[in-house]
Formats: structure tokens, C-alpha cells, sequence
């Protein structure tokens, strides 16, 4: 996608709305100016007509600076450091008990971290969409997703990994058992109740497919090899012959969908989790001997995982809107696995897919774009090769050696892996109420703003300032005591194309007026419409197949803004 610019709107207090402002720059190191005032344009309380939400599984800030300082050099700036609003997220999850007051896991696994920014509730390790319970077999509550909702409301849906696509995180999107390893109608016997025979949703290939789900891609194409339950099909066949969906298996293939008007899209890339973008380089006990750069390796036909982003975008841009979940998910298990190499490129794969939903959100500014993980990992940067229980080192860009550590471990397959820690960890956004993420907040708190919470109403103006006086000279002619008012600042939120015959709402938000006028143009014909001071919703008149000019005026104290949009009609 190309990425477009987008002028900035109107100054002013109210103006901190800026629906149509460029995404912020990364602050660069030593920067002078001062950045409230860009900030302020960037704050945005109307709700998101869609989101794209970017998960980097595992991802903490010490992955992100390893990733970085490898990547673009340690004054540099990733993607991912662009988005305007940054804060910190607490993921702790709940233990198994008596209930109803569970006790607090300060460790979790990525079943819980995901089923709560899904759900906007706590539960425990393992469990995906679904509350806590007295044992790991017995079954919770199931809790309804954001994506779930967003089907509610008429909008198309995606999810997107590098991992199985019925791995937790994905997971977690679109269906609700008891126990994450039930990925696939052979592997059910911590899930006897989740089984269709039942009365149960069935295994997560299943349910992902019966939540019909318009885009799903990843890997786990043996998971959907399965046969059902009934022995009757194949998990991917029944998605095909029950559930309309196309099935694709390769990047040239995925390329070849533009559309859904044939369906949901199924695109399973490779047996398991697909392939990451460096070979590794594990890290042992006193250092590896290869502290060089990481050497990209073959990845055959898989797609990557911005182009899968990309295509998930195209597929669900619409006039309604769309959730979209993508999940860069080997930056965890690269970092199990004291991978390094494995880690920084999935990371940078992730920042890549970044880059692309920000180029859609430059371009669609009423959509909320986040940038976070699950929960934190065990990498650590380190002075050298005595920093750890086991070290590796690569060369960055900058071309010098950096070493990082593994210290946490326990007995896995392969032994000793590295595990999860408890610490907080990055969110990141931009788009319509990104500003929620600032701060200290949890990751259940996501699903609010996902959804869109109650727009508060800014100020009109700026918060008061004291300044102690001055020992100099006052100057012979006093400042004034009143400020000029300001132009009134206008936002549309209006989609690009518009099908013609379809019901179409836009939305104009308006600060510092006291009259606002909408005209409709097409050809010859002009609609007007009268809106309040502050703006509102209205629906398109029928209109012909071309272009169609949307004129916003709005008067007030300051004078007169006016703000122009030309649709098209398809």
C-alpha cells in the first residue's frame, strides 16, 4: 500500500480531535521541540469505525530495544516506536479455585493475556475465551470476544498469524474452550465437554471456521488434516463444503483472492507454525561462537507476515468497518528456545506489518490501530557473556556486538527452555481513542477501547497557566487579556468508496462553532443538511456511480472552517 498524506486540521484546543492527522514521527534522540502541542492533534475521542490490532507474542521492551539496536542501531527507531500514545500494561491472569475470588497468577501464559484484551476479563493459563473454573478440565463461562461483537455489528472480521492458526492467540479471537492443547478433533481429552458429540463448540479448528471468520490466515494446515469427530470429513473440507471457505496454501495463491464476494478466505501456509524470517542461533552456556549477523533462511512459498496483513486489509476494507487481529507469534517461541535470530525476525516481520496497517490508518484515520504483546519474556541485553545462565551475541547494524542472556528455564522439550516473566509490558496506538492507552492500564482494559467507549468531551480551551513575575522590565505595552478565538476545526469521518444503494453514515465532529453546514454534491444536485454546534451523524442520499464531493462548514466566534471530502460512488 501506498502510504498517503494527510494534511492536519485546523489549531486550536478542539482541535485535538485531528481526524486526518499523519501518524507522529518516532521522537528522535535529542530532540528540542517541545511535542504537546502535536500530541494534542492526535487525541481523538469518537469510537473507531475499525481496528487493527498487531500482536508481537512475547514481545517486552527488552525484545523490542534487542530487536531495534539489531535492526536500525540503537538511536534509531522502529515502526512500532512511531505510534503517538505509548504506555505500559499489567498481564497477570487467575489460578484455579473454589472461586468466585481466584487467585492471582503474576505469570501467564498466552491464553489468558489474549482472552483477556479478547474479552475484557481474567482468566487462568490455558484457557482461551472462557472464565475461570474450580480444575484445569472443568469448563468456565464462556465470554464473548471483541471479534465476536464486531461480527454482531455487521463488520468483517480477520485474524492473522505466523503461528497455527489454532494456536492460543489466534485462538482466542473467535472461540472458547477449556484447554488450549484442543486445537483439533484428535487432541480433545482435556476438553470432553467442548466436544460436538457433547453438546460442545467443538476443537478450536473447528470453532474458528463455525465463527466464520472472513480471513483467516496462518499456519497449521495439519490441524484442519484431521478428520472429525464422526471420522465423516476432513476439518478443512468441512470448512469448505459447510462453511464456503475458499482455501489457500501458498503466497501466489493468496495473491490470487481479491475479494470475499466468494467467501471466507482459509490460508494455511505450513503444517505447523510457519517459517521465521533468520535461522537460529541458540543461545549456550559461555556464548556462541558466531556473534556475527543473523543469516536469513528460506521460507519456500510461505507469505510473509506483512503481505498477510496487506491482503487482510484489502479483503476487509468496507464502508462498516472491520476488526482485524494479527499476531507475530515466534518472537515468543524463538525466545523459549533461546533463539536470538529467530526473536529479532519475527519481530522485524511484526514492524514491517506495522508499517502496514499504519499506511491503512494514514489513509482511514476513524481506524484504531495497537501495538502491544501478551506478556513479558526472559531476554535480557547484557554486558557479556557472564550476564546469564546462557548468552548469544550477533553483530547489529551499528557493527557492534551485542550479547543477551537467558536466565529463566524449566524442564521442557527441548530441555531447559526459557520462560515467561511477570513484568509489565509496551501498548502502543494511534486513531480514534488511542490516547486510553497511556498510563499504567491492563490488558482487559484493551477490549473497552476496541470497542469504542463513551467519547468524553474535550476542552475549548487550554488549562489555565500561573507564571511567577519577573524581576526584568515589563514591557511598555501590555499583552492582551484575552486570547482570539480560534476557528472552528472540523473532522469527517467518511469512507473513501461508497457502494452505491448501500445505507452510508458519516460523522462530523466539530469544535468552537456555532452553526454547521453539510453539503452533498453530485453533478448538479446539492443536498444540505443543518447539523448541531458540535456536529453529528447523518445518511447519504441515493446517489449515481462517480464522484461526490462532501462539503463541512462550520461558523463560529473565531470565523468560518470548511472541510472537503470527495467520495466515490462504485
Amino acid at each position: 500500500m501506498k502510504r498517503l498524506s494527510i494534511p492536519t486540521l485546523a489549531a486550536g484546543a478542539a482541535a485535538a480531535l485531528a481526524v486526518g492527522v499523519v501518524a507522529a514521527t518516532a521522537v528522535p534522540m535529542g530532540f528540542t521541540q517541545d511535542r504537546s502541542a502535536d500530541l494534542a492533534k492526535q487525541i481523538n475521542p469518537a469510537k473507531p469505525k475499525s481496528v487493527i490490532l498487531l500482536i508481537g507474542d512475547g514481545m517486552d521492551d527488552s525484545m523490542i530495544t534487542a530487536a531495534r539496536n539489531y535492526s536500525v542501531g540503537a538511536a534509531g527507531r522502529l515502526a512500532l516506536d512511531e505510534l503517538p500514545f505509548t504506555g505500559a500494561m499489567t498481564t497477570y491472569g487467575l489460578k484455579v479455585g473454589a472461586g468466585p475470588d481466584y487467585p492471582i497468577a503474576y505469570v501467564s501464559d498466552s491464553a489468558p493475556t489474549a482472552s483477556g484484551w479478547s474479552t475484557g476479563k481474567k482468566t487462568v493459563d490455558g484457557r482461551i475465551s472462557q472464565g475461570p473454573s474450580a480444575a484445569d478440565n472443568v469448563a468456565g463461562t464462556d465470554y464473548e470476544t471483541v471479534l465476536e461483537k464486531y461480527k454482531l455489528m455487521g463488520k468483517l472480521t480477520g485474524d492473522v498469524s505466523t503461528a497455527e492458526i489454532t494456536d492460543a492467540t489466534p485462538a482466542a479471537a473467535a472461540s472458547h474452550i477449556n484447554a488450549r492443547a484442543c486445537q483439533d478433533p484428535t487432541v480433545m481429552t482435556a476438553c470432553p465437554s467442548a466436544k460436538k458429540s457433547a453438546g460442545g463448540l467443538g476443537s478450536i479448528a473447528e470453532q474458528l471456521v463455525d465463527n466464520k471468520v472472513d480471513v483467516l490466515l496462518g499456519g497449521g494446515s495439519n490441524r484442519y488434516a484431521k478428520l472429525l469427530e464422526d471420522g465423516s470429513e476432513t476439518v478443512l473440507s468441512y470448512a469448505q463444503t459447510k462453511k464456503g471457505y475458499r482455501s489457500v496454501a501458498t503466497a501466489s495463491e493468496l495473491d490470487a483472492i481479491t475479494s470475499l464476494s466468494g467467501g471466507p478466505v482459509l490460508g494455511l501456509f505450513s503444517p505447523s507454525h510457519m517459517t521465521r524470517k533468520y535461522a537460529p542461533r541458540v543461545a549456550v552456556n559461555g556464548g556462541t561462537a558466531d556473534t556475527g549477523a543473523c543469516v536469513e533462511q528460506s521460507r519456500g512459498t510461505q507469505p510473509t507476515l506483512a503481505s498477510m496483513t496487506d491482503k487482510a486489509i484489502d479483503l476487509l476494507d468496507n464502508p462498516n468497518g472491520f476488526f482485524l487481529q494479527v499476531e507475530g507469534a515466534s518472537v515468543d517461541k524463538a525466545e523459549h528456545e533461546r533463539d536470538i535470530c529467530g526473536a529479532i525476525g519475527e519481530l522485524e516481520e511484526l514492524d514491517q506489518a506495522v508499517k502496514t496497517a499504519l499506511d491503512y490508518q494514514n489513509a482511514h484515520p476513524d481506524t484504531l490501530v495497537i501495538v502491544t504483546g501478551d506478556h513479558a519474556h526472559s531476554t535480557q541485553i547484557v554486558m557479556d557473556n557472564y550476564g546469564g545462565s546462557a548468552t548469544a551475541t550477533v553483530t547489529t547494524v551499528d557493527g557492534d556486538p551485542m550479547t543477551v542472556a537467558y536466565s529463566s528455564s524449566y524442564a521442557g522439550t527441548p530441555p531447559q527452555q526459557a520462560t515467561h516473566t511477570g513484568a509489565q509490558i509496551r501498548v502502543a496506538a494511534i486513531g480514534p481513542q488511542a490516547a486510553n492507552v497511556t498510563g499504567v492500564i491492563d490488558q482487559t482494559d484493551l477490549f473497552g477501547t476496541m470497542l469504542g467507549r463513551t467519547p468524553s468531551t474535550l476542552p475549548t480551551s487550554g488549562p489555565t497557566v500561573t507564571v511567577t513575575a519577573s524581576p526584568t522590565t515589563q514591557p511598555t505595552t501590555p499583552a492582551p487579556t484575552t486570547a482570539p478565538a480560534d476557528k472552528p476545526a472540523i473532522w469527517l469521518a467518511a469512507p473513501k468508496k461508497v457502494s452505491r444503494g448501500a445505507e452510508t453514515w458519516l460523522a462530523v465532529t466539530v469544535g468552537d462553532a456555532t452553526e454547521v453546514t453539510v453539503r452533498i454534491k453530485q453533478g448538479k444536485d446539492t443536498t444540505k443538511k443543518e447539523l448541531s454546534a458540535t456536529g453529528g451523524s447523518f445518511k447519504l442520499p441515493q446517489l449515481r456511480k462517480g464522484a461526490v464531493q462532501v462539503k463541512v462548514t462550520a461558523t463560529g466566534p473565531g470565523g468560518r472552517s470548511t472541510l472537503t471530502r470527495t467520495l466515490t460512488v462504485r
